[in-house]
C-alpha cells in the first residue's frame, strides 16, 4: 500500500526581528514582562521590502532545492493562510493576488524553478496545516498525487494594533513549506478533526485593518480543544501516550500548551516548543515548529510524533505520523 510521508520540510524567517525590548518600550510595558507573561523572547516581522507572496516563494525555494526533487514531479501546491487578501493602511486598502498559489508558483518558474501543477487555495486558522496534511495524504495513498508541496504563511504583524496589547505582544511573522511525497514505509497513520461552532466569532479581521481575537474565550477554550484533539486521535489510533516521542503543537503560548497537556497527562519532556524564538505566528505555527523541531534533531527515523492544532472556530485537530 502506498504511504505518505514528509520528504522535507524547511521554512523562511522574514527579514525584521523584534525582541521585547521594542515591543515593551512601545506598549509602555515593564521590561521584562512579556517574556514572564507568554514565554516569547523574540518573533519575526515582515521588513519594508517582503511580503506574504514573498516569504512564501523563499520557503518554496529552499525546500525544492534541498530536498534534491525535480520540480517537475511536484504535481500540486497547497496554500494556506489567515490573513486576508486585502489589507488597510493609512485609509488606504491595498489588495493583493487572491490566487497566492498560483503566484508563488509563477514566482518559482521566473528563478528557474520548473514546476507546473494544479494550485489551490486553504484559508483557516491554527489548524489549517492539519487539515492540508490530511488533503494531502488522502490524495497520495488514493495514488491521485505522488508529491505534494504544502506552503502555509502569515504577515499577522500587518494587521496588529497597539490597543490591544495582549495580540500585539504575542504574534509575528512567518512560512514554512513541506513536502510530502509517496513511500513504501510508513508515514502519516491517521487525522483527527473537528469543529465547535460555538467559537465563530472568537476572532475576525476587522475592516481589513486589526486582528480582532477575544482572549479570554480562545483562552478558556485552547487547553480544552488540546485535550479533545489528544483524546479523539488516540481513540481512533488506538494509542496509548506512552508511546508517542514527541508531541508538536500549535506555538499558541506557553500556559495554554502547559494546561493543555496537563489536562492530557502528557510528560512536559515529550512537548517541543519553539514559540519563544517566534512568538504565535497563526495558521503556519505547526508546520514551523514541525520543521525546526526536524532543524534541530529532536525528530529522529522512526519516531512517532503526534501535531496537536486548535484555534479559533472552535476549531482542533491532530495528525499521527511515523518520521
Amino acid at each position: 500500500m502506498t504511504e505518505a510521508c514528509i520528504l522535507k520540510s524547511d521554512l523562511e524567517n522574514p527579514g525584521r526581528i523584534v525582541d521585547n525590548k521594542e515591543l515593551e518600550d512601545k506598549l509602555v510595558l515593564k521590561h521584562g514582562i512579556i517574556e514572564r507573561l507568554t514565554g516569547i523572547r523574540k518573533r519575526f516581522y515582515i521588513n519594508d521590502t517582503e511580503s506574504l507572496h514573498s516569504i512564501s516563494s523563499d520557503s518554496c525555494f529552499k525546500v525544492i532545492t534541498k530536498s534534491g526533487i525535480n520540480p517537475s514531479d511536484i504535481d500540486l501546491m497547497i496554500f494556506y493562510t489567515e490573513t486576508p487578501t486585502s489589507y488597510r493602511e493609512n485609509s488606504i486598502l491595498h489588495k493583493r493576488y487572491y490566487e497566492l498559489s498560483a503566484h508563488i508558483q509563477y514566482t518559482l518558474n521566473q528563478r528557474s524553478i520548473d514546476i507546473h501543477c494544479e494550485c489551490f487555495n486553504m484559508a483557516g486558522s491554527c489548524v489549517v496545516f492539519i487539515s492540508a496534511l490530511q488533503i494531502a495524504t488522502s490524495l497520495i495513498k488514493c495514488g491521485y498525487k505522488k508529491n505534494i508541496l504544502i506552503i502555509g504563511a502569515s504577515d499577522n504583524s500587518t494587521f496588529l494594533s497597539e490597543i490591544d496589547k495582549n495580540v500585539f505582544m504575542a504574534f509575528g511573522d512567518g512560512s514554512a513549506a513541506t513536502i510530502i511525497s509517496a513511500s513504501e514505509k510508513t508515514g502519516f497513520i491517521d487525522f483527527f478533526r473537528m469543529t465547535d461552532g460555538n467559537g465563530f466569532d472568537s476572532g475576525f479581521f476587522e475592516d481589513y485593518k486589526t486582528l480582532i481575537i477575544d482572549r479570554k474565550r480562545v483562552s478558556e477554550f485552547a487547553p480544552v480543544a488540546f485535550k479533545l484533539a489528544v483524546e479523539g486521535i488516540v481513540k481512533k489510533t488506538k494509542l496509548r501516550i506512552e508511546e508517542i516521542d514527541l508531541l508538536i503543537p500549535h506555538q499558541a503560548g506557553y500556559s495554554i500548551i502547559k494546561k493543555g497537556i496537563e489536562l492530557s497527562g502528557i510528560p512536559e519532556d515529550k512537548v517541543y516548543y519553539c514559540l519563544q524564538n517566534y512568538g504565535n505566528t497563526g495558521a503556519p505555527s505547526l508546520q514551523i515548529a514541525l520543521t525546526n523541531a526536524i532543524y534541530e534533531n529532536r525528530i529522529k527515523k522512526g519516531d512517532l510524533v503526534l501535531l496537536v492544532a486548535f484555534g479559533i472556530g472552535w476549531n482542533y485537530g491532530a495528525a499521527l505520523f511515523r518520521y
